[in-house]
């Protein structure tokens, strides 16, 4: 090609690339139309699983909580990795109700906690615990990015009983499944439309509502929209873009929560409402980008009354469902039943079922693959189904403990146990006959952790240190009491000479602690290597030790209580 064919060719090329970048700049949310909900609920939209730099946010929490008041938010949760550090900021800021909960780090995945206190203890990175600490402190909990295509990142506790739900979309692993084409796509569009470069990155969450279909067969689960917003884009371990923005991101997909009675009078009655709104689903998600969804709705109702997300309905009689409000006039609103859609409508829906299922409603535009609007479901059952469902979302019962075959320590005579610390902190044991469950006496452990610094680990525990052969014993229980919630390590430590750690391996799993007496079952099968390098089997026949640990992996730095425990043994 002569050069001023290329000239022309380039030309041509910066016309059209000119061209395409005036239409994104120029592209704006569908307009929406329509009657408002009648529906009786008091509409509110926010976004949830939001970083600071308090983990590995790009920005501070005040300055988060600015950009959710540019993006217009009536509440915002801050969720920063393993820790409730931002619970100085709670409350309503210049008309946002900041929440402050936590994503918490697990064994089977990454589980957000919503409306929990500040917790004495640590979270112990066992997934049951996890489940069992979210439900324990009032809250409730969500598997974050459940499918991510970073496989450290993926949820496999879906055979978890309980109440948690799920995102069913996550900022981060829309920007991880877009791949390098799209991701680079967005990039460049970004300049001019942020709302724009940013919806052409989503995918449609295919898989995923499938399997939220399988769980919603079982037992209720409800499913929210998870930004997941750091403030930064990383391109390798070392660097990362400063986009997207906070308040760019908070714009495009959101969280929209139905509630009853008044809002913006008290931020803590406020906050527990929203809460508890999210943990039963009623709630939907919505792609702001694409066209504002606060004036949507979805109810079923007939002779006997009207429910909407959330919702269990009786499946005596037929239902009328209905689905729409103000939305763009070229929505077509899909009605699925058990995840099979059942009936359609273009702008509005309105169709009625008698069988039993779980209902729930996609709204789509043209053109874009994600759906614009994802609600949470009408659960329809007869009173007995309902019931079993109801008791597969009320998590499993504690394990009752069988006899002991192996009686380890009773604190009756000679002490088997020996208190250890590092020298910064504190452990004392003794006997106490202050109402112990068996035997005339128990143990007491009175401890103090100390302050970490530089090279100097922080624990402190009870010992024994010799030889066990637990040979045919399922796992270990005890009697355990304290004056106070603490947390605290049942460790084991076996034979693995390719550990550096004098030969041996520790294994350990979590027990928490009450004011009242609790007899805890621990079965092997529960405890986790903590050795950098591990077996990955508990020799049983080859035990060197078993303790009773408190460091800054169970208890904050400072921490001081006294313990009691006792018939410390394996059944």
């Amino acid at each position: 090609m002569s050069a001023r064919g290329w000239r022309r060719a380039l030309t041509g090329l910066a016309l059209l690339l000119g061209l395409l970048a005036l239409r994104v700049a120029l592209w704006r949310p569908y307009p929406v139309a329509g009657p408002a909900p009648a529906d009786g609920f008091r509409r509110v939209v926010g976004v949830v699983h939001v970083h600071t730099t308090l983990s590995d946010g790009a920005a501070s929490p005040a300055q988060v909580i600015e950009a959710a008041r540019a993006a217009g938010l009536d509440f915002l949760a801050i969720t920063d990795h393993n820790n409730l550090d931002a619970k100085a900021v709670e409350g309503r800021h210049q008309g946002v109700l900041v929440l402050v909960g936590t994503e918490i780090s697990t064994n089977a995945g990454h589980l957000l906690g919503l409306g929990l206190p500040d917790p004495p203890f640590r979270f112990s990175g066992d997934v049951d615990d996890a489940l069992g600490d979210v439900r324990d402190l009032g809250g409730v909990a969500f598997a974050a990015h459940p499918l991510s295509p970073r496989e450290d990142f993926r949820w496999t506790g879906w055979d978890r009983p309980g109440a948690w739900g799920l995102e069913l979309v996550n900022g981060d692993s829309q920007w991880r499944e877009a791949g390098w084409s799209r991701l680079l796509g967005a990039l460049l569009l970004y300049p001019f439309n942020h709302e724009y470069a940013l919806l052409s990155s989503l995918t449609p969450p295919t898989e995923l509502l499938s399997r939220w279909d399988r769980v919603l067969a079982e037992r209720p689960a409800p499913a929210i929209v998870g930004a997941d917003a750091h403030g930064r884009l990383p391109l390798t371990r070392r660097w990362a873009l400063r986009i997207p923005g906070y308040a760019e991101v908070f714009s495009v997909a959101r969280n929209h929560v139905l509630l009853n009675g008044p809002w913006g009078r008290e931020p803590a009655a406020d906050a527990r409402r929203l809460v508890e709104a999210l943990g039963a689903g009623r709630c939907y998600m919505a792609l702001d980008g694409l066209a504002p969804g606060d004036g949507f709705s979805f109810v079923a109702e007939n002779a006997g009354g009207r429910w909407t997300m959330g919702d269990a309905a009786p499946a005596e009689l037929p239902l009328r469902f209905r689905a729409g409000g103000r939305v763009p006039g070229s929505t077509r609103i899909a009605l699925l039943r058990d995840g099979r859609p059942v009936a359609e409508g273009v702008g509005s829906l309105d169709a009625t079922f008698g069988e039993p299922g779980v209902y729930r409603v996609e709204a789509r535009l043209p053109g874009w693959p994600l759906p614009w609007i994802l609600s949470n479901p009408i659960a329809v059952f007869p009173p007995e189904v309902a019931a079993l469902r109801a008791a597969r979302a009320s998590g499993p019962a504690e394990p009752v403990a069988p006899a002991l075959t192996r009686v380890l320590e009773d604190f009756e005579g000679p002490q088997r146990f020996r208190p250890e610390s590092d020298p910064g902190s504190s452990v004392e044991l003794d006997v106490d006959p202050a109402d112990p469950p068996e035997g005339r006496l128990a143990g007491r452990m009175r401890f103090r952790l100390g302050t970490p610094g530089p090279g100097r680990p922080v624990w402190c525990a009870l010992m024994r240190r010799e030889a066990l052969d637990l040979t045919g014993t399922q796992g270990l229980a005890l009697w355990v009491r304290a004056d106070g919630v603490f947390r605290f390590f049942l460790q084991l430590r076996d034979e693995n000479p390719r550990s550096a750690d004098e030969g041996t391996e520790w294994w350990s799993a979590s027990v928490k602690t009450s004011p009242q007496w609790r007899r805890v079952a621990i079965p092997f099968a529960r405890m986790r290597s903590t050795s950098p390098v591990s077996d990955h089997r508990l020799d049983l026949g080859r035990l060197r030790g078993l303790g009773i640990v408190i460091d800054v992996g169970s208890e904050k730095p400072g921490t001081s209580g006294t313990i009691w425990l006792d018939g410390v043994g394996a059944y």
